[in-house]
């Protein structure tokens, strides 16, 4: 018996393993960055929020009993770390769970617990701006559990919820 014909599907089978490698790694991680793919159809939640995990190297934290169901993220192009854990939050709050940043993890609750353990509510003053066309603007990019309303005798925007997302709207207006 020849070696050449063993040696010969060895190597052939390590290249092929090579070119596997490098074909499934793509030109992202090839040239640092940290974009990748992101598509899941009628996927189990868990496997999303595990995927998301993986790609971001962030913690989540979550009841397995209490965050159940499936979800659909189809991003048309490679995404960030950043893009693809917002693209869960937005995913997530479509069927009523939020992210809450703690310092051991984000944790992954129902929005209405949230909601109940510390509802705020601010009136920011406006000069320049109609509290009307301010509140609908706002309206828009509110998240979920947020209420923008205007109110019209003093020019003014009320916005009542969840701390963090209250805080997350006052911070539009810090930005300017």
């Amino acid at each position: 018996m020849k070696p050449w014909p063993l040696f010969s599907r060895l190597w052939m089978s390590c290249a092929g393993l090579s070119l596997a490698l490098v074909l499934t790694a793509g030109p992202a991680s090839a040239t640092g960055d940290d974009r990748a793919g992101l598509a899941f159809e009628n996927a189990d939640i868990q496997a999303v929020i595990a995927e998301v995990a993986r790609l971001t190297g962030t913690t989540f934290l979550f009841d397995p009993a209490r965050v159940q169901g499936r979800i659909t993220i189809l991003a048309a192009g490679d995404v960030s770390p950043a893009q693809a854990l917002e693209l869960l939050r937005s995913a997530l709050a479509l069927h009523g769970y939020v992210l809450v940043a703690r310092p051991e993890g984000v944790l992954i609750v129902p929005a209405h617990e949230v909601a109940d353990a510390g509802f705020v509510v601010e009136v920011i003053r406006l000069t320049y701006a109609s509290a009307g066309e301010v509140a609908l603007t706002l309206s828009w990019v509110a998240p979920p559990g947020v209420r923008v309303v205007p109110f019209y005798p003093t020019n003014s925007v009320v916005i009542s919820g969840h701390a963090a997302g209250v805080e997350q709207m006052l911070d539009l207006f810090r930005s300017q």
